[in-house]
Order: structure tokens, then C-alpha cells, then sequence
């Protein structure tokens, strides 16, 4: 078989669920159920390192939604949402942390359970239901208004645009007139609520959120946004819960956004709620995901990775050798094999120097591109920019944190940049893992630490660091 008769799907697991679904009918890999526990556990929120996998669980939820009788799942994708907007909408006061947007939070994801309901399951004959969205209506949050547009109006609603129309069928269904924007935003979500009770649902929904990577967009009241987006979700499941309403809430979120909260109550959340998706310690894991992929072409359930590439490189299996330009993600691999159809279609299988030549366009065109969006958020746009040639100038050789600063300034005369700044860049790029550090062991010899292969490492800035061999590799350090 040809590389180009591959499928090998997409990078985007949202978009590879759309155009090829057998995927996750025939490949997809969950080893330790994962699946189970988020649908039929107290468990609903699935972290995990950029790239892990965490969309593609998502999808695999939707596929089942579409394909079996018992389960329902609808997305709420954070993509586009309009933080900056959000931000105004938070509680009155000097109210700070999980409680500021709590009450916005659970407003939003409430009137989208009910839009879903309404329109999509066509939940519309049930009296108080319809009578509550007809409510909701004349507030000035019409059913069909876009999660755009409710954000938008929720947000005008603090600022006192619509107050008195609200007011007014407030003041009908409640029997008094609300004094302050939380009142509002509780009680009506109170009330919506307690009619959820009385829907009868055949079959369990599920409300899969995913897409925060954006709140790294914003830098005011980021944690507090996020902080009160789980607060939201972990009140609203445990009153489903308590309810037993047939609804449950599924957070996907990327580990170092969960880790911007430092929070006591929040550390509670996480602990009892959380499943983290890793493959650093299951690398023959990694391999099943490729394997079953090929199988998809195949129709043969043996090990097949050695019938395209050769059994060794550089002393050590070629499934090692890729891996070590790779940060133990599936992505990372899946990205390899896209790159080997891109650059040998017609081939059936490769030699030594075409998988040289393939790990030398994937470090540069892949690896080192998702570093610098990984990177996108957390550290100014310049400096991210001048990382290739900062890495060029390095090269393979340890630095310590002060030549790494120095030959950052050198490539940015012009622009005054903070040391904490500098700090924050080396601590991601040492948490993704494109930087690890050197420690000496106890008889002396020196070992490179990698956070992705050592997920309990904590950096030392005393120590010298080393770059990833991938990004070596893409920048022509390395051959």
C-alpha cells in the first residue's frame, strides 16, 4: 500500500470527526475507559498537554451520541467567545476569584441546555418549560439568540442596558423587583432549574465545553473567569445530581490553563473530578493509536509500523528514534506520518535518509510551529518570534538562564523586556517540554530532565538547559 492510500485523519480531531468518522468507529484508543468514567462518574473533567488527545475524546462522545440510543451530546465550543465582553458581567462588589462570574457562568450554560433542549430535541409541548423560554424571551433572551449574542446581552445587562424590560417580568414571576445584577442572574437561573426537574428526557445529554485555550488571550481577570467557569460546572452537575436530572456537564481544558487556578477549594474540584490524559508513561500506547490507524487501511490487526519503516536508526528502533523528536503526544506522531504521505506518496515503504529527510521537514514545519503556539498567550508576540533564532545561535549546548536572557536581548535591542518575563518564557518552555534541564546524579553524571517524559519535575533555575532534539532538528543543529 501507498503512504498516499493513508488515513490518517486530521490534526484537528473536530474537523476529523466531520469528514472522517470511521476513525472513531474503527481507531479510536482508550485504554483505561476513560469514556466510561466521564459518561457514567462523578468525573467530568478530561485534562491533558496540548495535543494529547482531549478534542478527540470530545469527538468520540459526539460519534457515540450519533450512533448508539442512550446518550445525547451537544458541544460548547469556547473558541470564539468573547472574554473581553465577559468581563463586565461579573457579580457586584469587591467580590474576587471562583465567585466573580459564578453567577454569569451558570446563567450562560443553563439558557444553552434549554436552547439545545428546546430546539434540537424539541422539548416544546412541556407547559412550565415553555412557559420559562417564552419568560426568557420577553427578558430580552430570545431561545434562538447565539451563545455570541447571549454573552453580549448578559454583559449589557450589568452595565444597565434592558434593565427595566427585565425587570419588569421579573418583578411579575418573583413578585418583587431585584436590586442588584446577581439577584437577577441567580433567581432566573434558580427558577430554570427547578423546571429542569420536570423534563422528562429518554436518554442522558451530556453539554461537552471545550475550546478555553483562548482565555489566553486576555490577560485581566483571566483566573477569575476560569476559576468561576468550574465553580459553575461543578454546582450545576452536583444539583443535577441531587435532582436526578438526566444532564451532565464535561469540561476538556489543557493542564496548564487547570494549573493557572491556585485555589484551595478549587484543588477539591480537581481532585475529586478530574482524569488526566498523559502517554508518558504508555509509549507502546502511542503505537496502538498509529497502529490502529494503519489497520483502518489494512484490514489487518498485526504490528505493521515496521512494514513501512525500517527496523532501526541510530542504534535504536525507528519507532524510538521518531519518538524522540516528538513530546510523547499522539499529534506529534500522527503529524510524522502526515508529513511521510505528504513526501512520498507513491512509496510503500521508506529508507534511512527518506525518514531522515521527513523528521527534518517535520521539526521544522510542525514541531517547532506548535511550540510557538503553545507559546502564544503566555509570552509577548516578539519574543516568540526571535525563539528559532535564539535557538539557532544556542544550538545543541547547555546554557544557563542568564546566556539564554543575553542572547534573547541581543535579538531585541530596541525593546525593554522584564527578567520575570524571561522567567515565565523559560518555565512553559521547560513545562511543555522543549526545554528540559540538566541534574547531576548521584555519582556525579549528568542527565537531561524532560518534564514530558518526567511529569513530576520542577524546574531549578540554577541549572543549565538543554533544548528539545526536535527543535535542534528544525533548525539545522542537529542532522
Amino acid at each position: 500500500m501507498n503512504f498516499e492510500e493513508w488515513t490518517l485523519g486530521y490534526a484537528d480531531a473536530a474537523k476529523e470527526y466531520l469528514l472522517q468518522p470511521i476513525i472513531f468507529r474503527e481507531a479510536f484508543y482508550d485504554p483505561d475507559k476513560k469514556i466510561d468514567k466521564l459518561l457514567n462518574s462523578w468525573k467530568y473533567i478530561l485534562s491533558g498537554r496540548k495535543g494529547v488527545g482531549k478534542s478527540a475524546y470530545n469527538a468520540r462522545i459526539c460519534y457515540l451520541s450519533e450512533h448508539e440510543e442512550k446518550i445525547w451530546a451537544k458541544g460548547l465550543l469556547l473558541n470564539d467567545f468573547e472574554y473581553s465582553t465577559f468581563a463586565k458581567a461579573s457579580c457586584e462588589g469587591d467580590t474576587n476569584g471562583t465567585k466573580k462570574y459564578y453567577d454569569a457562568w451558570n446563567f450562560l450554560i443553563i439558557f444553552q441546555i434549554y436552547k439545545y433542549l428546546y430546539k434540537e430535541i424539541g422539548i416544546t409541548e412541556i407547559g412550565e418549560f415553555s412557559r420559562i423560554v417564552s419568560l426568557l424571551t420577553r427578558m430580552g433572551f430570545p431561545i434562538e439568540s447565539t451563545f455570541k449574542n447571549v454573552v453580549a446581552n448578559v454583559s449589557r445587562l450589568k452595565l444597565g442596558a434592558n434593565v427595566g424590560v427585565f425587570d419588569a417580568e421579573y418583578e411579575v414571576e418573583f413578585g418583587h423587583k431585584p436590586i442588584s445584577f446577581t439577584e437577577r442572574m441567580s433567581a432566573v437561573t434558580d427558577k430554570m432549574l427547578e423546571v429542569l426537574k420536570t423534563v422528562y428526557l429518554n436518554k442522558k445529554f451530556y453539554l461537552l465545553i471545550d475550546g478555553v485555550d483562548d482565555i489566553l488571550r486576555i490577560k485581566k481577570n483571566q483566573v477569575d473567569i476560569l476559576s468561576s467557569l468550574i465553580r459553575s460546572i461543578d454546582a450545576i452537575n452536583t444539583r443535577f445530581l441531587y435532582d436526578k436530572i438526566d444532564i451532565k456537564l464535561i469540561l476538556f481544558i489543557r493542564d496548564d490553563i487547570l494549573n493557572l487556578i491556585n485555589d484551595p477549594d478549587m484543588n477539591k474540584i480537581k481532585r475529586d473530578a478530574r482524569i488526566n490524559l498523559s502517554w508518558n508513561d504508555n509509549t507502546n500506547g502511542l503505537k496502538e493509536i498509529v497502529e490502529l490507524r494503519l489497520a483502518i487501511n489494512t484490514d489487518r490487526n498485526t504490528e505493521q509500523w515496521y512494514d513501512f519503516f525500517p527496523k532501526e536508526l541510530k542504534g535504536k528502533t525507528s519507532w524510538d528514534e521518531v519518538l524522540t523528536y516528538t513530546l510523547y503526544k499522539p499529534r506529534d506522531v500522527l503529524q510524522f506520518l502526515a508529513i511521510c504521505q505528504d513526501c512520498y506518496p507513491h512509496k510503500s515503504n521508506l529508507v534511512y535518509s527518506e525518514v531522515n529527510n521527513v523528521l527534518k521537514i517535520y521539526s521544522r514545519d510542525y514541531f517547532i510551529e506548535e511550540m510557538k503556539n503553545e507559546l502564544s498567550g503566555y509570552i509577548n508576540d516578539e519574543i516568540v518570534s526571535v525563539l528559532p533564532a535564539v535557538f539557532q545561535r544556542i544550538g545543541s549546548k547547555a546554557i544557563t538562564f542568564s546566556e539564554l536572557k543575553s542572547t534573547i536581548v541581543a535579538q531585541l535591542p530596541n525593546q525593554k523586556i522584564e527578567e520575570a518575563d524571561l522567567r515565565r518564557l523559560l518555565i512553559v518552555l521547560f513545562d511543555s517540554g522543549y526545554m528540559g534541564q540538566l541534574v547531576k546524579g548521584n555519582r556525579g553524571r549528568e542527565s537531561v530532565v524532560f518534564k514530558y517524559r518526567n511529569p513530576t519535575a520542577i524546574i531549578d533555575y540554577s541549572q543549565k538547559f538543554l533544548i528539545h532534539k526536535g527543535i535542534q532538528r528544525g533548525l539545522g543543529v542537529i542532522l
